[in-house]
C-alpha cells in the first residue's frame, strides 16, 4: 500500500511581519490617545460652559431679587407715606435681599441689593417725588453704594 503523504507548506514568520505587526499595534494605540484627547477636551468644555451658565443663572436671580426689593421700598413708601427705613427678606439660605430708604435732600433715594449664591446685583433709585404719586428719577443698577 502505498501512501502519499503532501507535505503542507510550513509558514516561516520574517521580520516583515513583525514590522507590520508594530506598526499596527503602534498606530492603534495613537489613534486611541488622539480620540481619548478629543473627548476630554469635550467633557471640559462643557463642564466650563455649565459653571458659566449657573454663574449667569445666578447673576440674572440677584439682579431679579434687587428689583423685586426695590419696588417693595416704592410699596412701602406708597403705603405709609414715610420716606425712610430698611428691611430684609430672605427667599431661601442662598437668596435675600436687603434695602434702605433715606431722604437727604429733596430727592429720597432707595438702595436695593439683592444676593443669589455668590452673586449680587445693586440697584439704586432716585425719587422725583412721592407725594401724591411716586414719581422716578432714575433707576439704575450700581457696582457698589
Amino acid at each position: 500500500m502505498l501512501h502519499i503523504f503532501k507535505k503542507a507548506n510550513s509558514m516561516t514568520v520574517t521580520q516583515k511581519d513583525y514590522n507590520r505587526g508594530y506598526i499596527a499595534l503602534f498606530s492603534v494605540i495613537i489613534l486611541g490617545a488622539i480620540g481619548l484627547g478629543v473627548t476630554v477636551s469635550l467633557l471640559l468644555s462643557g463642564l466650563s460652559s455649565s459653571r458659566t451658565n449657573f454663574q449667569l443663572q445666578q447673576k440674572s436671580e440677584a439682579r431679579a431679587v434687587a428689583s423685586t426689593c426695590a419696588e417693595e421700598a416704592l410699596q412701602q413708601i406708597l403705603d405709609t407715606g414715610i420716606i425712610s427705613g430698611s428691611a430684609t427678606t430672605t427667599l431661601s439660605p442662598d437668596v435675600f435681599c436687603t434695602y434702605v430708604i433715606t431722604s437727604t435732600g429733596s430727592q429720597p433715594l432707595i438702595q436695593a441689593k439683592g444676593v443669589s449664591g455668590i452673586a449680587t446685583s445693586k440697584i439704586n433709585v432716585i425719587l422725583a417725588s412721592s407725594t401724591p404719586r411716586i414719581k422716578l428719577s432714575s433707576w439704575q443698577e450700581v457696582v457698589d453704594f
